[in-house]
């Protein structure tokens, strides 16, 4: 989420920035019902691919609830400064918690998906154990005892853990010996490079600042300044920081491998955030504050800049990645059944991003209404066409990752009964508790009293 700070010092977003983050929760929130419902439908599905594919879903639902609790955030911290409204603690608590299940989430699907590393039941039962425990039991009491934003939260973690997993089965299967090449090797190449293009992307694009030493890189702050602690900030930057290191080895691979007369699709999905990077680096780097922070005091340019890069990734094409390696991979049993309901999900991401871009796009060119209105029309009738033969092709056609490839690497693992319903109801418990919890902060002035104590300055 980015905020900036007007002329007298108050904290908002701008008006493009939370559009999207509204547009990123209906998104996020569709997806994840949608692919929640064909995934209990599919019975093919292994032990891994059915725990990492509800996590997907479930995540998504948890990340559609934070982009709208971010956008409330932003509004009601606006009232905060005109009108005293205290209720931006119950938003800003609620965004941080969903946050945590999104991240937990990501970081146990590195562990299972596409090759499990958690290798039977038992360790299965310790992984989840240590994950919910450090990225989520540890930091709700932190919260609840006013020691939110500290460096016991480990924010940045969940990109160098992940980063690792992904990244070491990537290079694995990616850089396997000629011989031993097939079509199963480079489909889990490939997912686990979409999956960490879902994860890292919007960070991607600020290569350049590491490199070059940029303010909007080196100053990327959530908190505020005294806010958050120095460790806090540490980990967030270092987290940072491996990302773009681990993209960078991705496309050094891919282009290798081009050379080689290897290419990939990842290549071509990769290669935009760096160049997009590049030419965004001109746009930020004048700026003294950060470029993904709370803290933004931007122009125009560089508020559209990141509205049409980091924060479109953030907010729609996450989305859009996620589904195609739902619909890619074999995470449904499209039928005649559930055919219906897997189109009715693509068409209502495609057509709600599109609108969407549309709107942005409206909003910086002067268009007249009836020429978006009729721009849109057209837009919709071709991409439901493009929707039709696109569906088609990708269930026609899954990626398998399992032909071919020596069965050590997929253990069996017998889940016990009911499990995966359990997980579902475990992630409905927790909403409803980041809801109890968001509200007792609000009722004590539990993050007011942090940034005052921390000397935050607000107002």
């Amino acid at each position: 989420m980015t905020v900036e700070v007007d002329d007298n010092g108050r904290l908002v977003m701008a008006s493009s920035q939370q559009e999207l983050v509204f547009i990123g929760a209906i998104l996020s929130i569709a997806l994840g019902f949608f692919a929640l419902r064909l995934i209990r439908k599919n019975k093919k599905l292994s032990w891994n691919e059915s725990i990492a594919g509800h996590l997907i879903a479930l995540m998504f639902i948890c990340k559609g609830i934070q982009n709208a609790a971010t956008g409330y955030f932003a509004q009601s911290f606006e009232r905060f400064v005109t009108e005293g409204d205290m209720s931006w603690q119950f938003w800003g608590q609620l965004t941080g918690m969903m946050d945590y299940a999104f991240g937990s989430s990501i970081i146990m699907i590195s562990l299972l998906y596409p090759v499990p590393l958690l290798r039977n039941e038992k360790q299965l039962k310790i992984g989840a154990t240590i994950i919910v425990s450090l990225f989520v039991v540890l930091r709700t009491l932190l919260d609840l005892t006013g020691n939110g934003w500290s460096g016991l939260h480990l924010f940045g973690a969940l990109y160098i853990l992940a980063g690792l997993f992904w990244g070491s089965v990537y290079i694995k299967f990616r850089l396997t010996e000629k011989a031993e090449r097939n079509k199963s090797t480079m489909n889990i190449a490939i997912v686990c490079g979409l999956l960490l293009t879902l994860q890292m992307g919007h960070i991607w694009m600020l290569w350049p600042g590491l490199f070059l030493q940029s303010d909007y890189f080196y100053f990327v702050d959530l908190g505020g300044g005294p806010v958050t602690s120095l460790l806090f900030d540490y980990i967030w930057l270092a987290g940072y920081t491996f990302c773009i290191a681990v993209g960078l080895s991705m496309l050094a691979i891919e282009v290798y491998q081009a050379i080689n007369g290897n290419s990939s699709i990842l290549l071509y999905i990769i290669l935009p955030y760096f160049v997009l990077g590049t030419i965004g680096h001109a746009v930020l780097s004048s700026s003294d504050l950060a470029a993904f922070g709370f803290l933004d005091q931007d122009t125009e340019i560089k508020e559209l800049w990141k509205t049409f890069t980091t924060q479109m990734h953030f907010t729609i094409l996450r989305s859009l990645i996620a589904m195609y390696i739902l619909l890619k991979y074999g995470f449904f049993d499209v039928d005649e059944e559930t055919r219906p309901t897997a189109k009715l999900m693509t068409i209502i991401l495609i057509v709600v991003a599109t609108s969407a871009v549309l709107e942005l796009i409206q909003s910086i060119i002067p268009i007249n209404q009836m020429l978006t209105a009729a721009l849109l029309g057209i837009i919709i009738a071709f991409g439901i066409g493009w929707e039709e033969r696109s569906f088609d092709g990708l269930v026609a056609n899954p990626a398998n990752i399992r032909d071919y490839i020596d069965k050590k690497w997929f253990p069996s693992v017998a889940l016990p009964d009911g499990f995966l319903k359990k997980l579902d109801y475990s992630f409905l418990i927790f909403i409803v508790i980041c809801f109890l919890v968001s509200f007792i902060v609000w009722q004590t002035d539990g993050l007011y009293e942090l940034m005052l104590k921390r000397g935050g300055g607000l107002g």
